[in-house]
């Protein structure tokens, strides 16, 4: 774990200290990660938030764990191009969404709440889910029947 780190030259700092940029408290949710998943993903996921444009200021407990979530629900996101996966976590709005979902805290779980966040991000970016699972069809019946009786209104 701490080698994964050094990969991507991010700095360990204890849990009493705030982390600047390039920097992470999360160790425990970094090697939780490698355990379950693998140290692939977890490589994958450390680069997203390291190497990403403004991304390094934001890997604590919430935004590894969401990020992580996302690509094993998403599998496309990951089977195409890195380049295209990097690029759009460059464009995306983290630390906003970030201290977005951290008003719901003590209420919503976060790292829930931020990965459909992404989520919905990256699903605006295509015309077809990025998910394994789409919407069944009675969800879908009713989102019909729902987004018709606003329209009227």
């Amino acid at each position: 774990m701490k080698a994964l780190c050094q990969e991507f030259d991010v700095r360990i700092v204890g849990a009493h200290l705030y982390p600047l940029p390039g920097e992470t408290r999360a160790v425990g949710t970094i090697r939780r990660i490698i355990d379950r998943h693998g140290v692939e993903h977890a490589r994958l996921v450390l680069c997203i938030l390291a190497e990403g444009r403004g991304n390094n200021a934001l890997i604590d407990e919430t935004s590894l764990w969401a990020i992580s979530d996302l690509l094993r629900a998403c599998p496309d996101l990951v089977e195409g191009k890195t380049s295209d996966l990097l690029e759009m976590f460059d464009a995306l709005p983290l630390g906003p969404m970030m201290a977005t979902v951290n008003e719901l805290r003590g209420v919503v779980h976060q790292r829930h709440a931020l990965a459909g966040m992404i989520y919905l991000y990256a699903r605006q970016l295509r015309s077809a889910p990025i998910v394994f699972k789409p919407a069944d069809r009675g969800k879908m019946r009713k989102v019909k029947i729902s987004e018709g009786e606003k329209r009227a209104a």
